[in-house]
């Protein structure tokens, strides 16, 4: 109860890192004041392992796990047909949710190029979501009351767990993943002077004055823009994570208050309070497929615009199918003999 007490009285204490141990591993002197934010004291960073990157190992083993497990059931086994079918909801569920990210996401943007990339793709998708899933378990508040009866110190499990996404360093480690692999793929699919003239459109063939004089600035605009769209990528996804968490922890927090003017009070607030958040916490797991969608999503667009090159293009249009079949009822319709027949007609 105290737990419950103490979060509702600071709900930004469900969002912050917390120490896990008391002594920190390691020491660096980096000099400065204090910024108790970042475990700088008195100019030395210290550093704790925190629930955010327990969390964050975790969910890279059950990611691992469970697509291990995945796989067995995907793999081939005996003869005929039934060798080829998926065993098992789970497996099916997860290969729905592959096969979708594969033909429905990222084939239409990277087109012949997509089985080279999707392995990168589906673990993003896959990390994002378990991360932000896992966040949505009690795993502190299971360990403070398995803790209570046997340990004066079980407020210390209290903050154990977490949502890994929640933590700006997390997301921003990820955006910078992003980041690379859009330059890394861009340069290796259309070569390192094809790549860096998407970042100037007119060129630095032609007059000083146009090529150094706007060109140049552009240069330098396109690639503040790449770096800006990766930092939304951090930002987008660790404010929505944090936020729904803080909406939860101030509603409980409502009990508390109503209680400490009425009993009654209280116990008519706890039960609006549970059912909102069970509703707040079926939101919050759309949420959580939502999000990691987004950035598989938009991470796949900013591939998709420096991977193809103009001449790609233009080589498409030349031979779209729809456009020939187009090209013909136009050339059926404005044919001379029948233009003629009707003209007699």
């Amino acid at each position: 109860m105290n737990l419950f007490i103490a979060s509702a009285d600071n709900p930004i204490s469900h969002v912050v890192p917390h120490r896990l141990h008391e002594k920190p591993l390691f020491t660096i002197d980096v000099g400065g004041g204090d910024i108790p934010a970042l475990f700088i004291e008195d100019g030395k960073y210290s550093f704790y392992l925190t629930n955010h990157l327990l969390m964050t190992a975790v969910t890279a083993v059950v990611v691992m796990l469970v697509f291990a497990y995945v796989a067995s059931k995907i793999r081939v086994k005996g003869d005929g047909l039934d060798a080829y079918q998926t065993k098992g909801r789970l497996a099916q569920m997860f290969e729905t949710i592959c096969w979708f990210i594969r033909d429905e996401v990222v084939r239409p943007n990277l087109h012949e190029k997509t089985d080279r990339y999707i392995p990168y793709v589906w673990t993003v998708f896959f990390f994002i979501l378990f991360a932000n899933v896992l966040g949505l378990i009690p795993f502190g508040a299971g360990m403070h009351l398995g803790a209570m009866p046997v340990s004066d110190h079980a407020s210390h499990f209290g903050h154990w767990g977490g949502t890994a996404t929640g933590n700006l360093s997390l997301n921003i480690m990820l955006a910078m993943c992003s980041f690379i692999a859009i330059v890394g793929i861009g340069i290796y699919e259309t070569g390192a002077k094809t790549f860096f003239s998407h970042f100037n459109p007119i060129g630095w063939d032609g007059p000083k004055l146009m090529s150094y004089g706007i060109g140049l600035p552009l240069y330098v605009l396109e690639w503040m823009g790449l770096i800006i769209k990766c930092v939304v990528l951090a930002m987008r996804l660790f404010g929505t994570m944090m936020a729904g968490h803080l909406v939860v922890a101030a509603i409980v927090g409502l009990v508390f208050a109503a209680a400490s003017v009425s009993q009654l009070l209280g116990y008519g607030v706890w039960v609006a309070v549970v059912l909102g958040c069970i509703a707040l916490t079926l939101l919050e797991l759309f949420i959580c497929l939502l999000q990691a969608f987004i950035f598989t999503f938009l991470t796949v667009l900013f591939i998709a615009t420096v991977s193809h090159d103009h001449h790609d293009h233009e080589h498409e249009h030349e031979h779209d199918p729809l456009g020939d079949e187009a090209q013909m009822d136009l050339d059926k319709f404005t044919d001379p003999a029948r233009l003629a027949g009707l003209a007699d007609a």
